[in-house]
């Protein structure tokens, strides 16, 4: 499914009543208009989607929070990877959901959780040296954190259309 958008990637002219519809629109992305800023939001989306990419393969490391911050990134530097990496068939639909919501489901919770702990588990237990107790505590601290942020998400939308739990 391909989220509709302007077809050049462009702003509409300010002022016009498509204006108030890009505004709207949490998947147009609005560009930097320094050319020097751009280029660092690019850099440092394209930095986020290979952390994200990292972590499909490192036991521990975090995706999700990646790919949306990499959204973020791409939503002040260019429409066309903003697109790219929200159209994705694989994560798309999710990052898509969380940018326009703020939620994320029971089972996206459920899945996230019991997939990262057990990894984390084997990381601590097996991937990382005894002698490297700094790197096994730290692995603990990111995935307890990791695991405090995903809880603290709200996992319905609230009748009003706000993040919350249902009436």
């Amino acid at each position: 499914m391909t989220v509709p958008l302007f077809p050049t990637g462009e702003l509409p002219p300010r002022g016009g009543a498509d204006d108030a519809a890009a505004i709207a629109s949490p998947h147009l992305a609005r560009p930097h208009e320094n050319g020097l800023a751009r280029a660092l939001w690019l850099g440092a989306g394209t930095l986020m989607l290979a952390c994200a990419i990292v972590g499909v393969v490192v036991p521990g490391w975090p995706t999700t929070i990646f790919v949306i911050l990499a959204l973020a990134c791409y939503a002040r530097s260019s429409q066309r990877f903003y697109d790219r990496v929200s159209n994705n068939r694989l994560i798309g639909r999710h990052a898509r959901a969380f940018r326009e919501t703020g939620v994320m489901s029971r089972r996206a919770k459920q899945i996230a959780l019991g997939t990262m702990w057990p990894f984390v588990a084997f990381a601590v237990f097996v991937g990382i040296p005894d002698g490297l107790l700094w790197a096994k505590l730290l692995t603990i601290a990111l995935a307890a954190v990791g695991t405090a942020y995903i809880l603290r998400l709200p996992s319905e939308v609230s009748v009003r259309g706000r993040p919350g739990p249902r009436p």
